[in-house]
């Protein structure tokens, strides 16, 4: 009796799939994505340079339902496992910056019941003027150079930089069928892939990708 449990608690074992690198699913869709930190190789995918400070992933999502399903670059977040540090997918005009707008990541902001929050506080989060769907656009004011926040300059109101983010990034829309495109991050220090996780939190539930 004691061999048959200890057989079929192998059995169960050998049968759990772990998580692959890159690739995240569940009954509703699966997400396959790669990350690109270095800047040149970001310059090749996009097509411009962003400048440094970026963290760029190029997914493809492929519902499995009958049902449409939404996609937005809304639903994911990129997080450092190092230090907690976050980001949410950035809109194209908050890179390309035609209006002045930088992102300023802080390295370090009190959070509540005693604790620290590490990452970027998006301030001055309001919808974007003449958008309908009501997303948000993150930043806040320019800071002196002597500002104790760690600063991700964009290379300021370039036209082409802007053209190319939006002809590059994952579309909003529903769909049947499989998309692809990138999704664009801030995240502050030196990371490899291994020390970034990608979360979706959307229609289809919440996954976790990790990078190798």
């Amino acid at each position: 009796m004691k061999l048959l449990l200890i057989l079929l608690a192998a059995a169960a074992a050998a049968g759990e799939k772990k998580p692959l690198p890159n690739q995240a699913g569940n009954g509703d869709v699966d997400l396959a994505g790669t990350l690109m930190i270095d800047r040149q190789e970001i310059q090749r995918a996009v097509g411009a340079d962003l400048g440094p400070g970026y963290f760029v992933v190029r997914i493809k999502v492929v519902p499995k339902t009958d049902m449409p399903l939404r996609v937005s670059a809304d639903d994911f977040t990129l997080i450092s496992r190092k230090d907690g540090d976050r980001s949410p997918a950035l809109e194209p005009s908050q890179i390309a910056n035609p209006a002045g707008l930088v992102v300023h990541p802080a390295a370090e902001q009190p959070g509540g019941d005693g604790t620290v929050t590490h990452g970027p506080i998006w301030g001055g989060v309001t919808p974007r003027v003449g958008s309908s769907s009501g997303k948000k656009s993150a930043g806040s004011e320019k800071k002196s150079d002597d500002s104790p926040e760690s600063k991700t300059e964009n290379p300021a109101g370039q036209p082409a930089l802007l053209d190319a983010l939006k002809a590059k990034m994952l579309a909003d829309a529903e769909t049947k069928t499989p998309v692809e495109g990138l999704l664009y991050f801030a995240l502050s220090g030196k990371l490899k892939p291994k020390d970034v996780s990608l979360i979706y939190k959307g229609p289809a539930g919440k996954l976790v990708m990790e990078f190798k």
